[in-house]
């Protein structure tokens, strides 16, 4: 369900041409389903084909069907994101860009296949960095456009357990944050969003399938307009409750050695 408030802030996104990846599962296919209510012109990215003519076929009575495309690409693949890049650059352009798409993996460093550390690198920060620096020059003079990149609250600390995921997510709010600025005298918004434990496909994926949910977990969609309203603010920062908030802040205040042994305590959940 979503939060009670006031939604007038939708009207921002109304006829903006909006890339999304990661839109087939959790919070992105909730951000997928808001903006095609809002009336933007949706690119969506996945790697599921399946998905997303799924998706597609959902969305498309919405509004009109040529508002509406489809991409199945892996973002792994830097050839295939450069590839998507150059074709949407000589068309209509991109007015908002939500990097929406990551993965995590939990578990000690030592036993993580190298191929799943490298592949989460080219994921969460190589594809991140290139759509950004494919699309931000773009809207340097149009002003109301805007950039959105979904990090974690694990953003503000250190995971041991999930070493690899936790240092991208690091990146994130460091990129996000300076390219806020640098991005403000041009009037082009630049958000970066900290979702904690969220219902999705994250967990499934980050432990092999040894887990499926957590057991306390936010609704993506309340994640999902959270983040979009967010971004209509130009906020720098969007944690997604207090309990987030709070976690951010304490990061801070905790000796180093002190949170890590507690966080390694934690680190990787028990099914409930």
């Amino acid at each position: 369900m979503a939060p009670a408030h006031n939604q007038n802030w939708k009207e921002w996104y109304q006829g903006k041409t909006v890339l999304l990846t990661g839109a087939t599962s959790g919070i992105g296919r909730e951000m997928a389903r808001i903006l095609a209510g809002c009336g933007s012109r949706l690119i969506l990215c996945g790697r599921n084909p399946e998905a997303l003519a799924a998706l597609k076929n959902e969305l498309g009575p919405q509004g009109n069907q040529a508002a509406l495309e489809t991409y199945c690409l892996d973002l792994e693949n830097g050839e295939e994101v450069r590839e998507l890049c150059r074709s949407l650059q000589v068309r209509d352009p991109v007015d908002v860009l939500i990097n929406n798409a990551g993965f995590g993996y939990m578990g000690d460093f030592v036993s993580m296949p190298e191929e799943t550390g490298l592949a989460m690198l080219k994921v969460n920060m190589d594809a991140v960095v290139l759509l950004c620096r494919s699309f931000l020059p773009l809207m340097k003079d149009r002003p109301g456009t805007g950039v959105l990149n979904v990090g974690s609250v694990v953003s503000f600390y250190t995971i041991p357990g999930s070493a690899v995921y936790a240092a991208t997510k690091h990146f994130i709010i460091g990129l996000t944050d300076a390219l806020h600025q640098e991005m403000l005298p041009y009037g082009v918004h630049v958000t970066g969003l900290y979702p904690g434990r969220t219902h999705s496909r994250f967990l499934s994926r980050a432990t092999n399938g040894a887990l499926q949910q957590w057991h306390r977990a936010a609704d993506p969609e309340d994640v999902a307009w959270i983040g979009l309203k967010g971004l209509t603010e130009n906020k720098v920062r969007v944690l997604t409750d207090w309990p987030n908030a709070a976690k951010a802040f304490v990061a801070r205040l905790v000796p180093i050695r002190f949170f890590l042994k507690t966080a390694a305590y934690r680190a990787v959940p028990k099914e409930k």
